[in-house]
């Protein structure tokens, strides 16, 4: 039977000539609307950098808040764009059958690697010294500068050698049926590819490596991040908890971002005989999940604050929470928590393609004023070495400046994506063929089902 008992995807009925067909044909055109996308995301990015060198550049780093909303759209992008890779390595480690037209559609963004790369070095000046501070590097030489920058470098490197591994069983398909020039361009990045055993067997258990890293790393980094730019940045704040709601809130992002991502290739992308219910009703289902740990690790880091309510930890409540970004956590509580525990507890909702797409997009809304909300406050504090949290500052708001270049920089990573869709196959040809020589259709009792082979 199918992966989740009830459906057989029409991709099974197609051959893999036919499905590398339609995986080249796919790559070779490019429609009006995909060239609108390109030139829109385009016009965005320039829009977002001229707004970052006449903004805060221009600026300087003697005021951290006018940085409110560069460290806004990084925290952003770094849960999104650099979390929907560990969705494809968490369903490969999984084995599950449904998600094979899923993982390019999780990896492809990891193409955009180099948008949060580039404001993480361009941040660097806000960062001030871990010493004399509370700060998760305890005086080690060069922190946080140097060792947050190895990290920063290895997650983008990781994340590259991840999508090119992946993607290089596909480029020698590509060069034998779109482009044979031995120097073309898909002749390069396939290399001596023929597809011999021993490929196969290097190919799978380096992507496997390669990706758990990648999953090891981004734990790492986003770990680093959080208490670089927000735990360090408020007098008296510890916290163990904070970074693992950090990670979890941030693998929510990468997974609504792949329902958002399979949704718009479905309607506009061709690629509706391979993204189906079965994608979707999975992906929902693993969508509500960390939505109640969303919940989880917020309370249990909440509960124990407000159990205990010290003077300078009640400040810490109206800071975060009931008075300086109040509006801001109610939108994040109702989008990232209430809509899907709402909207996906209920089976004919997750199992469609409009209820988990809906769900995903207020998931992505609730993340980035998530992060809006945690980038003002680790912005906005201005004594960050005294001993304890006593004066609660206001809310900061964003100037013209601060939307322009959040928007701009979002539009900067669709945009490499984009571009990346006309050189990757998106889904993967190899890997929805290697999943057609698995199946086979048997007779039980009086009807057909289809019977999944498991090779390892």
């Amino acid at each position: 039977m199918s992966s989740h008992g009830h459906i057989v995807p029409r991709v099974w009925s197609l051959s893999p000539r036919e499905i590398a067909a339609d995986g080249t044909r796919r790559i070779g055109e490019l429609g009006s609307l995909y060239r609108l996308g390109i030139i829109v995301a385009a016009v965005l990015a320039v829009v977002g950098i001229v707004s970052l060198i006449a903004g805060p550049l221009l600026q300087g780093y003697s005021d951290r808040t006018v940085w409110t909303y560069v460290t806004a759209v990084f925290f952003f992008l770094m849960s999104t764009v650099a979390a929907a890779p560990c969705l494809s390595v968490g369903l490969r480690l999984a084995r599950g059958h449904w998600r094979r037209p899923v993982n390019r559609v999780a990896e492809i963004w990891a193409a955009a690697l180099i948008v949060p790369a580039i404001l993480f070095f361009v941040l660097q000046g806000t960062h001030p010294s871990s010493m004399d501070r509370s700060s998760l590097w305890m005086g080690w030489p060069g922190a946080p500068w140097l060792w947050s920058s190895i990290m920063m470098i290895s997650l983008v490197a990781c994340g590259y050698a991840f999508l090119y591994i992946s993607a290089r069983p596909d480029f020698a398909i590509l060069r034998d049926q779109v482009d044979p020039n031995p120097k073309g361009f898909f002749a390069r990045m396939a290399g001596d590819w023929r597809g011999t055993i021993k490929q196969w067997a290097v190919h799978d258990r380096g992507l496997s490596y390669i990706g758990v890293f990648y999953l090891m790393l981004f734990v790492g980094t986003m770990t680093v991040i959080s208490s670089d730019f927000i735990i360090g940045m408020v007098p008296g704040y510890h916290s163990s908890i904070f970074p693992v709601y950090w990670v979890v809130t941030s693998f929510q992002a990468g997974i609504a971002l792949t329902i958002v991502t399979s949704a718009i290739l479905r309607k506009f992308g061709g690629a509706e005989k391979y993204l189906e219910l079965d994608q979707f009703w999975g992906l929902s289902k693993m969508l509500l999940a960390f939505g109640l740990l969303w919940f989880y690790f917020w309370w249990s880091e909440f509960i124990i604050t407000w159990y205990s309510r010290m003077p300078y930890e009640v400040n810490f409540l109206r800071f975060f929470f009931f008075d300086t970004y109040l509006w801001l956590f109610v939108i994040v509580i109702a989008f990232c928590f209430l809509a899907p525990l709402l909207g996906l507890m209920w089976n004919f909702v997750r199992r469609s393609y409009t209820g988990p797409t809906v769900v995903a997009v207020l998931v992505l809304l609730g993340i980035l004023a998530d992060r809006i909300r945690l980038a003002s406050i680790g912005s906005t504090v201005e004594d960050i070495y005294a001993p304890y949290f006593l004066e609660v500052p206001s809310t900061h708001y964003p100037g013209v400046f601060d939307v322009l270049l959040t928007v701009g920089f979002i539009g900067a990573a669709v945009g490499i994506v984009l571009v990346a869709m006309r050189f990757i196959a998106v889904p993967s040809i190899w890997e929805v063929t290697s999943g057609l020589w698995l199946r086979k259709m048997r007779k039980f009792k009086k009807a057909e089902v289809i019977v999944i082979g498991k090779p390892e």
